[in-house]
């Protein structure tokens, strides 16, 4: 079966180009301004909430939130609010002219809240006025007759060790039958056997919080009708098509009636993916019942117990090895608390098994994992899907293993880790593109880890030092989540200019400079030639959401393919031109062409452009990729779950304040396997801004919760997060190209896994630090506040 044009391709300019050094490329790979720095450095980008001075009229919504985190509603009366000065409209669940849901992957959450409430931030009333103080005013005269329920925070008081089976209790999603969202199992070899051989078995019990976004822009939309009955969005979102979606169901209408429009993003990381949704949808019902532009704008505290939060997880692990270090099993049982709400959840909880024994040969495992409903805010998108909570105990456990056997951190990572030619735990073949162990020799080469290993294990007294490695790798893209496709489309202009159409997002991750910078090297054109258009549903192609770390390797394929195409017309029409030998003779370094033996005789860009359009040579071009399907056998937990794989190693260099309990680190060491850099300001940027979000979801940030579901930290006051005086004094930041060779020019992402091995490379570093095996032990959980820290100090008698 012969393989599409767009496969051939992309393995195409792979091959041609795997041996190609970054220093032979023009753009690949180098520094390059990205496409919106100036205009953002000069406060030019309009971000959504922006628009709304350019309004004419305007109302605003305010979402009334539910006051109990778990309650029937027995009735609301609405009509005090809707007598309240500058009120225009008062909506509840009845005036939802489509569907009343805006699950993102089940049905299993209203937009309005019709007959219960499942956490506080539940709505139940959308308030439309004149003003927001007019809104939020008038919101406290909503009133709503409640039956209380019995709340649950703790996952584990809706199932059970052993088994993870459900627990008879008052049901949350009673509608379901189960508060049980899914579950997930790896059952591979014989893992009674591997446990009856080891050497040594340890067992642990780790958990990970409930991590906030904290993105800089907090949630707004904008929804204007239009004369023809529908209406355009303008909202902050990731997925501007997964939010047209939405609204269309909301609205009853078709997505052809439904126009949203992502302007620039301040921050997203997986926050502004389901929420967007959420808001756009509240939006667009005001605006249809009103006729006016309507208005959604959250402060801190609603964004706060308003969007979706990493999953929590509670996970008890158990390894076997031999006495060399070699792993002979894997046994675990994990918890995902989902919070009120599905949202991702069962996605989260897929990634999460597939990486669930780590970048190991792993022959045998039993793993079970169970994404539970409780009364919490839901948990949903965000950074590393679920590695990071079981990449953070798996971590832990490999240097347990170690301080057990007595063989350095590193070594016992190496003597496991994958390699070119091995299958991972689910049985898939990795015949090329592993830098797993490149990457682990960088990292202790750039860290001096022998060195300082051996040299803080020497120091005692009040202040101590440690240092630890973490690795781990991250399937790239959505795999077995669903079909898996992305699309670009490039438009030369008869001055020689480039329009450049995608729907994926930029949310300050830099990713659409790498598709810029692809192009560029493709067609022999400087990227400022090229004009990024905001995704709109209207005129940008669809490209699959802006998740999975999958723009650079999937928006990257598409924009290749597009580039390619376009260059194959160019350079046989510049051969005629020139009397080229043969179209691969052509040399396009613009402003110039010519042919490869003849630099001296060119013609220029636009003169072939201005050609091209007398010739009647298309130059605008749409570039499809698709995935290669992914392959997921639930009862086993093998297949092919991911196309390929980023690996990273780690390396963090702590101080512990053993009086406190207090925790810095100090220095820290990023190597990634990203197949090829493609933008390289960018991707430098990402290691050190994934490491700082993961060195805050190891040391201080979680959501905490009363016992009757609200949060007590609903601002950036209580919610910490790391600031300019948390930064370590160093972050090294470098990386290995090992290519993939169906990647643009075998580029992989990276957007994700740069948090995903940080925390648990700082526990250990910390654990490290404590000099006790016990100590070590209680290690667990994150964040390790200095509280925590303190606790296990003192418990210890570690400080004499």
């Amino acid at each position: 079966m012969s393989k599409p044009e767009y496969v051939e391709i992309v393995e195409k300019v792979f091959n041609e180009t795997k041996e190609k050094p970054t220093k032979e490329f023009k753009y690949v790979g180098k520094h390059v301004v990205r496409w919106d720095a100036i205009s953002k450095l000069t406060g030019k980008p309009i971000y959504t909430a922006d628009f709304i001075r350019l309004l004419k009229n305007p109302v605003f919504v305010y979402s009334v939130r539910s006051r109990y985190a778990h309650a029937w509603i027995k009735s609301i009366d609405v009509s005090e609010a809707a007598r309240y000065p500058g009120v225009v409209r008062v909506i509840t669940s009845r005036d939802i002219p489509g569907i009343n849901d805006v699950g993102y992957v089940l049905p299993d959450q209203p937009l309005i809240a019709d007959r219960k409430v499942r956490y506080i931030g539940d709505t139940v009333a959308l308030v439309v006025a004149e003003s927001l103080e007019n809104a939020r005013d008038a919101g406290e005269r909503v009133h709503v007759d409640y039956e209380p329920l019995e709340v649950f925070i703790d996952p584990l008081k809706i199932v059970e060790w052993n088994g993870l089976r459900e627990k008879p209790h008052t049901l949350i999603h009673d509608e379901r039958g189960s508060d049980i969202l899914s579950r997930y199992k790896i059952r591979v070899g014989n893992i009674d056997e591997a446990f009856r051989n080891a050497s040594v078995i340890v067992e642990n019990e780790y958990r990970t919080p409930m991590q906030e976004h904290a993105y800089l822009e907090p949630e707004a939309a904008i929804a204007i009708p239009e004369p023809d009955g529908g209406v355009t969005i303008y909202a902050k979102t990731q997925c501007p098509f997964d939010t047209r979606r939405a609204v269309s169901n909301v609205l009853g209408l078709p997505f052809n009636m439904v126009r949203v429009i992502a302007p620039a993003l301040g921050g997203g990381f997986g926050g502004a993916e389901d929420v967007g949704n959420e808001i756009a949808a509240k939006a667009a019902l005001a605006a249809m019942y009103t006729k006016r532009p309507a208005v959604v704008l959250h402060t801190r505290e609603e964004s706060i117990i308003g969007h979706t939060k990493r999953h929590p997880m509670i996970a008890r692990y158990r390894h076997a090895a031999k006495r060399d270090g070699t792993l002979l099993g894997v046994e675990a049982e994990i918890v995902l608390d989902t919070g009120a709400y599905a949202s991702l959840g069962p996605f989260v909880g897929w990634r999460a098994i597939v990486h669930s024994t780590g970048p190991y040969k792993v022959y045998n495992a039993k793993v079970d994992l169970a994404v539970v409903y409780t009364n919490r805010v839901p948990a949903g998108a965000f950074r590393g899907f679920g590695n990071p909570q079981v990449t953070f105990a798996v971590e832990r456990q490999m240097d347990i293993l170690a301080e057990e056997l007595g063989i350095d951190p590193v070594e016992i990572r190496l003597r496991n880790a994958l390699r070119p030619g091995d299958r991972t735990v689910h049985g898939q073949l990795l015949d090329h593109g592993v830098g797993l162990v490149e990457a682990i020799e960088r990292a202790v080469e750039l860290s001096k880890w022998h060195e300082k290993r051996k040299l803080y294990s020497q120091i005692s007294g009040s202040m101590r030092r440690g240092i630890g490695i973490a690795v781990f790798y991250h399937g790239n893209s959505i795999g077995a989540e669903g079909a898996d496709y992305s699309s670009a489309t490039i438009i030369i202009q008869r001055d020689g200019s480039i329009l450049f159409r995608t729907g994926l997002t930029d949310m300050g991750q830099g990713s659409i400079q790498g598709l810029v910078n692809i192009a560029a090297e493709i067609l022999g054109v400087p990227p400022n030639y090229f004009k990024v258009e905001l995704p709109d549903t209207a005129s940008t192609p669809d490209s699959g959401p802006t998740v999975a770390s999958r723009s650079t390797a999937m928006g990257g394929n598409a924009t290749l393919v597009a580039a390619y195409k376009l260059r194959r017309r160019l350079n046989e029409l510049a051969s005629s031109m020139l009397g080229c030998k043969s179209p691969e003779d052509v040399v396009i370094d613009a402003p110039k062409v010519y042919c490869r033996d003849d630099p001296g005789h060119h013609i220029t860009w636009k003169e072939l452009v201005e050609q091209a359009f007398w010739k009647g040579v298309p130059l605008q071009e749409f570039g499809y990729y698709r995935a290669p399907p992914a392959e997921w056998h639930e009862e086993t937990g093998t297949g092919q779950p991911y196309f390929t794989y980023t690996y990273g190693a780690i390396v963090s260099d702590v101080e512990v304040d053993m009086e406190t309990g207090v925790v810095r680190v100090k220095e820290a060491v990023t190597v990634y396997d990203i197949g090829r850099v493609i933008n390289r300001t960018g991707a430098e940027h990402h290691g050190v801004g994934g490491y700082l979000q993961g060195m805050g979801y190891a040391l201080m940030e979680d959501t905490y919760h009363s016992p009757d579901g609200h949060v007590y930290n609903t601002n950036l006051s209580t919610y910490h997060i790391p600031t300019g005086m948390d930064i370590p004094e160093r972050i090294i930041v470098d990386f290995v190209e090992a290519g993939y060779i169906r990647a643009p020019f075998g580029a992989k992402g990276l957007g994700e896994p740069s948090i995903v091995g940080i925390a648990p490379s700082i526990a250990n570093a910390v654990a490290h630090a404590l000099r006790s095996k016990e100590a070590a032990r209680e290690v667990a959980r994150i964040p390790l506040t200095p509280d925590y820290v303190y606790g296990i100090i003192k418990r210890h008698g570690l400080l004499r």
